[in-house]
């Protein structure tokens, strides 16, 4: 149908907080920075960038608690179960990054790049063949 746009839903492990957004989404990151890794106990998080006018929390907005990190970056997570579903970031006041792994939409996006490389932890090689970013921007290369 022309004009029409795809909706994403997404939710938390727990299935209390749930989301959705009008589609396509941005690009897809994988974030190598301290705060990320230790807030998903990975080697990395994964997310996309959403316009914020089109993000919304359908249901379990009251469960999500907030972090703000030193950067000013946001991150809210469900208050029950833990998952991690969005950040923002101040100096972007116009998008909310989702956390992928966190969308029960199947998503046929990839990657474009790795950020905050420098950031890496050192028993995982980044082997994918994408750009590897120092920082956020990747002008710092």
């Amino acid at each position: 149908m022309p004009g029409s746009e795809e909706i994403f839903e997404g939710s938390c492990l727990c299935g209390r907080v749930r989301y959705r957004f009008a589609g396509p989404p941005g690009g897809m990151w994988h974030c190598h920075c301290t705060d990320c890794r230790k807030t998903h106990g990975a080697a990395f998080a994964s997310s996309v960038q959403v316009d914020r006018g089109r993000f919304s929390v359908v249901a379990g907005e009251g469960l999500l608690r907030t972090h703000e990190a030193e950067s000013g970056t946001r991150r809210r997570f469900c208050g029950t179960c833990g998952s991690k579903i969005i950040c923002t970031i101040t100096s972007e006041p116009d998008s909310v990054y989702v956390m992928a792994a966190t969308l029960d939409t199947r998503l046929e996006a990839t990657a474009v790049a790795h950020i905050f490389a420098r950031s890496k932890v050192p028993w995982y090689d980044i082997r994918d063949g994408l750009p590897q970013h120092q920082t956020y921007s990747g002008h710092e290369d």
